[in-house]
């Protein structure tokens, strides 16, 4: 076993965890562009309460953005788009007011997020947009003190809403530079989700080859960056057929499933979007895992995973 993979991350008696994160969440209502979450119960959302209703072993994390500007999530200056250096350093598509989307300007989200049972709130950036093409990939090539400053302005937004937050996050667009990894650990996250793979088979030793970091562990939580943070994979979603589920808790692994709450962003279709679909193949897949692994299942968050590897023993012996 790669020696950043804890030997230890399972409670005992378990065989593998099954976790479940909801990207993207913020308080637009279907009268606005579209529907992240502020329409509560009746929206995506009320696709959550389902499932937890449901599923009573069942935990969730939001990925929630602390100031959501992002409209488009690919240009609509299409002109613009085509013009070399220039679309670099220009927004290719309308952004919300700074301040319009911001967590403690919306107190009933707020609210309701936290009424919810069994839910943990993490960390999902600032804006959710950057110049350039890679309109969703929030953090990109800017430097240490960029990234810091920005990570300071969520915390002090998420710190007023009174929301008690996880201390990881699910960099937008998956992308997390270096200059992000260490700025997160200087403020004292414990866990970053960037790997997301949803194509690679599973195997005990499969590494993620797709969206955000590559090369670490597809199944497993691993330890990064000199040990000052716990990587956590995605690695199910929507389109993933049962199949992928079981071969991940027979290989001892996590299962860890993916969704977004938007599922129609002004045209950009989310194969993962929380609707009633997904939601009912979630509601099938969750009930036929319990079924058939009992009490061999760990129904945990991410930031429970990151507490249990941090805070045992064996974390000051094997960080590398």
């Amino acid at each position: 076993m790669h020696p950043n993979l804890p030997r230890d991350w399972l409670p005992p008696g378990k065989r593998a965890a099954v976790c479940f994160t909801i990207d993207d969440v913020h308080p637009a209502k279907s009268s606005d562009c579209y529907e992240a979450g502020g329409d509560l119960g009746d929206g995506a959302l009320g696709n959550l309460e389902r499932l937890l209703d449901k599923h009573p072993a069942l935990k969730v994390t939001l990925f929630l953005t602390a100031d959501w500007r992002e409209k488009s999530p690919v240009p609509t200056r299409r002109l613009m788009s085509r013009i070399p250096w220039l679309r670099d350093r220009v927004y290719l598509a309308d952004r919300w007011p700074a301040g319009t989307m911001r967590l403690d300007r919306h107190p009933q989200f707020v609210a309701y997020l936290k009424s919810l049972p069994r839910t943990d709130i993490a960390v999902h950036g600032l804006e959710h947009c950057h110049r350039g093409l890679r309109i969703p990939v929030e953090f990109q090539d800017e430097s240490y003190e960029e990234i810091h400053g920005k990570l300071r302005e969520i915390v002090a937004v998420f710190e007023s809403t009174g929301i008690d937050y996880s201390p990881g996050m699910c960099p937008p667009g998956w992308n997390a530079p270096p200059a992000l990894l260490d700025a997160l650990a200087d403020l004292g996250m414990t866990f970053v989700a960037s790997a997301r793979d949803i194509f690679t088979p599973i195997s005990v030793d499969a590494v993620a080859n797709m969206s955000g970091m590559r090369g670490v562990s597809l199944i497993h939580p691993q330890r990064i960056y000199n040990g000052r943070l716990l990587h956590i994979p995605a690695n199910f979603h929507a389109t993933s057929v049962i199949e992928r589920a079981k071969d991940i808790i027979e290989s001892g692994g996590l299962l860890s499933i993916k969704a977004h709450i938007v599922k129609n962003a002004m045209g950009h279709i989310a194969f993962d979007g929380l609707d009633e679909v997904y939601g009912n193949y979630l509601d099938l897949l969750l009930g036929r895992l319990a079924e058939t692994y009992g009490d061999g299942l760990w129904w945990t968050s991410m930031n429970e995973i990151a507490n249990r590897v941090i805070t045992s023993p064996a974390h000051a012996t094997m960080a590398n």
